[in-house]
């Protein structure tokens, strides 16, 4: 059981796991309601604008976040002024409570990565080509994963990853997840596959609805390094054997 990323006391070091996604598309993914008000055929000067903004927002709100160390709020707060203050003009202000809003929804914040040098080219349809590279805040250090045969994902979203926000001190946030022994799984020769893991684990993953209910929708599966598509579950139990009924079992069958 190991809280993490909680805010960092002076002269000590955070690990953050990187997410799998590309910050590129991370960054794509923050401006996209930005670039539904370009239109299907944007000039190409538009989707560099909204790209600087996007990453301005980016690290901007990267910087003020409480989650990696002491929040530095000015370059927000500039941003903010110049966009919504009074001589902005009624877009900048809706462009900036749109990405506000994408932010908060996407949870981005959980992203410890800066946009560092980056690089746009533009399609002939128009779609925006990004390259970025990655900087982290001050005390903060990459965790590299483990090698993907040894980790179980549903959805596409990987067990150890999974975390749930804990109660705690005000201004803080944590996070409580758990590492990689505690996400089991099996593939029977019939197809099904049998998953051991921890109920906060599978709570978040309702809630977030990354697995589906029981007969719901198929849902893939990644076990022992091997892509698994269109498994549905069939069962959830709780593991009383292991004598604290906090090991929850699940089974998928194949679509």
């Amino acid at each position: 059981m190991s809280p993490r990323r909680q805010r960092r006391k002076r002269n000590t070091r955070t690990i953050a796991r990187i997410p799998e996604q590309s910050l590129q598309e991370r960054v794509l993914e923050l401006a996209a309601p930005l670039f539904e008000r370009l239109g299907a055929d944007p000039a190409p000067q538009a989707v560099r604008t909204t790209i600087e903004l996007a990453i301005a927002f980016w690290n901007a709100k990267s910087e003020e976040s409480k989650i990696w160390g002491t929040s530095k709020a000015k370059e927000l707060n500039d941003l903010q002024r110049k966009m919504t203050g009074k001589k902005a003009s009624v877009e900048n202000a809706q462009a900036f409570e749109l990405l506000t809003e994408r932010w908060r929804e996407k949870e981005f914040a959980y992203d410890p990565r800066l946009v560092g040098e980056w690089s746009l080219e533009v399609g002939d349809d128009g779609g925006p080509r990004l390259s970025c590279a990655m900087e982290l805040p001050d005390g903060v250090e990459a965790e590299i994963p483990p090698p993907i045969e040894k980790r179980v994902a549903i959805g596409g979203t990987f067990l150890d990853e999974t975390s749930i926000r804990l109660t705690g001190t005000p201004g803080t946030v944590a996070l409580l997840s758990f590492p990689l022994q505690h996400h089991q799984a099996t593939l029977s020769d019939d197809g099904s596959v049998t998953v051991h893991t921890k109920m906060p684990t599978v709570v978040a993953l309702l809630a977030e609805g990354v697995l589906p209910p029981i007969g719901g929708a198929p849902v893939g599966l990644t076990v022992h390094g091997k892509r698994i598509d269109a498994m549905v579950l069939s069962e959830i139990r709780c593991d009383a054997d292991r004598g604290t009924n906090d090991i929850a079992i699940l089974f998928f069958k194949p679509a």
